[in-house]
């Protein structure tokens, strides 16, 4: 008889007990609370297993009450010591904390991980970064625009969330632009390799790029859900880190939101007629009044600066077709 309870214990210990075994045991154990402590004196014993020989009995033959309480007291040493490290398990993932660090407009800043890679971020934009970072895995998330320099290591790998891509480090240095108002979202490779992804619905990322290269770049339109990659000389990926400002075939909405951004203004545009026209141009640390004259007579906008509030009058331009 004693041979059957100990098969009964042995059988649950090793996941091979029939549910209603499990159930069995189960069910009496969650009759107490989790962090009970017990002194398992004689008469402690008599009464902590009544309910647990109760039910025993229904299911095997009369047994020797010390053999049972020897071998119930190993059940609940074992089952005690896995609830009170699953309790420990789930107390650390839900004391998983996120520390974010903006930038607000006007400035930049530089900050280490706690890998010692660098990241520099733009104006308007910000990092989180989980406290279990570098733990299994290093993996944060980017709003806005920042250049990383990543340290390798590809036991624990680097993964970047800007808003639905994926970008996964393969020791590299480089680039990404995802502003939430922004209808691009750029990534640009300094050095090195990185992979880019899209995350979907159905939790399959979809491969935009294995291993993009040194000079490439690439630019997911996110209101077409398309994907084109391209080479671009590498002195010109995160030119803002050396403050110059750079409009890479942008619209003049795009125009105004990076102009506020980066003088810490604001900018109302208006617009009589719907333009199409697009553009690339660079300033080398220009005061603002500067960048809106060059602007103006390239567009034929008309502005006005009101201490840091800026009105841009945007006609149709006549050369369009």
């Amino acid at each position: 008889m004693d041979s059957k309870i100990k098969e009964l214990f042995k059988r649950y210990q090793s996941g091979t007990a029939s549910p209603a075994e499990r159930a069995l045991v189960e069910n009496w154990f969650a009759s107490f609370e989790p962090d009970e402590e017990f002194n398992l004196s004689e008469e402690n014993k008599a009464i902590l297993f009544k309910s647990m020989d109760s039910a025993i009995q229904k299911r095997l033959h009369p047994r020797s009450s010390a053999i049972w309480f020897k071998a119930a007291a190993i059940l609940l040493v074992s089952l005690s010591a896995g609830l009170f490290i699953y309790r420990i398990n789930s107390r650390k993932q839900a004391m998983i904390t996120y520390t974010v660090i903006k930038v607000p407009n006007g400035q930049k800043k530089e900050i280490a991980l706690p890998d010692s890679s660098i990241v520099f971020l733009n104006s308007g934009s910000s990092v989180s970064i989980p406290s279990n970072f570098g733990d299994h895995k290093r993996e944060i998330s980017l709003t806005g625009e920042a250049f990383f320099i990543i340290k390798h290591n590809a036991l624990k790998p680097f993964t970047l969330r800007a808003d639905k891509l994926t970008i996964s480090d393969i020791g590299t240095s480089f680039n990404v632009k995802a502003y939430p108002g922004d209808k691009q979202i750029s990534v640009a490779v300094k050095t090195g390799k990185v992979g880019v992804a899209k995350q979907t619905p159905a939790g399959k990322p979809e491969v935009f790029a294995n291993a993009m290269t040194a000079g490439q770049q690439m630019i997911y339109d996110r209101t077409k859900n398309t994907h084109t990659l391209s080479t671009v000389p590498a002195d010109g990926i995160a030119a803002w880190r050396n403050n110059q400002l750079r409009f890479d075939n942008a619209s003049f909405e795009e125009i105004a939101a990076q102009l506020e951004r980066w003088y810490n203004v604001t900018v109302k545009l208006n617009i009589n007629e719907k333009q199409g026209r697009r553009y690339t141009i660079s300033f080398a640390n220009e005061p603002i009044d500067r960048v809106l004259k060059v602007l103006s007579k390239l567009s034929g906008a008309t502005y006005e600066i009101n201490n840091r509030n800026i009105s841009i009058n945007l006609k149709q331009n006549k050369n369009m077709n």
